[in-house]
């Protein structure tokens, strides 16, 4: 698996593009006030700035709100050892569709992982989001 797994989940959700996980990496107070703020603003209910981070699903650090060491998507790859759903034969599998329906940014994010490679696509995403 890539070194790099810990910015994608499983499904394809791009955890180096949530600012959950920014919060984390850039250790940056005044990110994680805001994303504490948006996050209250989101749940209707008060979440605090030291409640704030996550190293999305492949991480230690989970948030709640963000990743679960529960997903069954996680625990399916995990189990089958794949950094992502789209190193799987059975893609999309009726446990992914049931969160994640068809057109929806993850299963976009694993077809093009499947055509490109999970390095390719994480570097990609970078330079989108770095502006280059």
């Amino acid at each position: 698996m890539t070194q790099r797994r810990t910015e994608i989940a499983p499904c394809g959700n791009h955890c180096a593009a949530c600012q959950d996980f920014r919060v984390l990496v850039t250790n940056d107070d005044t990110l994680r006030k805001q994303v504490a703020a948006n996050l209250t603003q989101e749940t209707g209910r008060t979440i605090q700035p030291q409640d704030v981070g996550c190293e999305g699903c492949w991480g230690g650090i989970h948030n709640p709100l963000c990743a679960s060491l529960e997903c069954k998507i996680r625990q399916c790859a995990d189990a089958k050892g794949l950094a992502t759903c789209a190193d799987c034969t059975d893609f999309p599998c009726p446990t992914y569709l049931v969160q994640f329906p068809e057109g929806s940014h993850c299963p976009t994010n694993i077809r093009a992982i499947k055509n490109t490679g999970l390095d390719t696509w994480l570097a990609q995403q970078e330079t989108k989001r770095n502006g280059h």
